[in-house]
């Protein structure tokens, strides 16, 4: 049986963000510990709210899946705000080059936004990271989460 669809819509939206140029292959899902520095600038995605748009609706039903993509940087070269920016652009060209992400059941993907830098470390080692959120609508079997 295939996944649930969140889950195929969150490996897409992995997918698409790896091999970007700044964070290379360096994206994970479900990572619960800090990211070293030698394996930043980096990006986590997780998966968020998913809310049934209209649970009257019979047969198929309308859901919207928030995503968020954390952006770790750690660099004492550069501007770590910057980077996260940087890395913001690569992540947003990536994700609205196709709108379904290459699935059939996905009606679009939009950007909400992104929260404010979270800045630490020592000013030899400074470090930053950055959330960045988009919503997947997306259609799914009433009677099976996966069809």
């Amino acid at each position: 049986m295939a996944e649930h669809r969140a889950e195929q819509i969150l490996a897409a939206v992995q997918t698409s963000v790896s091999a970007l140029t700044l964070t290379g292959d360096n994206v994970e899902r479900g990572r619960a510990d800090d990211v070293p520095a030698t394996a930043t600038p980096a990006l986590r995605v997780a998966t968020g709210d998913d809310q049934i748009v209209d649970p009257w609706a019979q047969g198929l039903l309308d859901s919207e899946l928030e995503v968020s993509i954390f952006v770790m940087v750690h660099d004492s070269a550069v501007n770590v705000e910057s980077t996260l920016n940087r890395v913001r652009k690569e992540v947003n060209v990536a994700l609205v080059a196709d709108h379904t992400l290459g699935l059939a059941f996905v009606h679009a993907i939009v950007e909400l936004g992104a929260r404010k830098p979270s800045l630490s470390g020592e000013s030899a080692k400074p470090a930053a990271a950055m959330e960045l959120q988009y919503r997947v609508k997306y259609r799914r079997s009433r009677t099976d989460p996966s069809a």
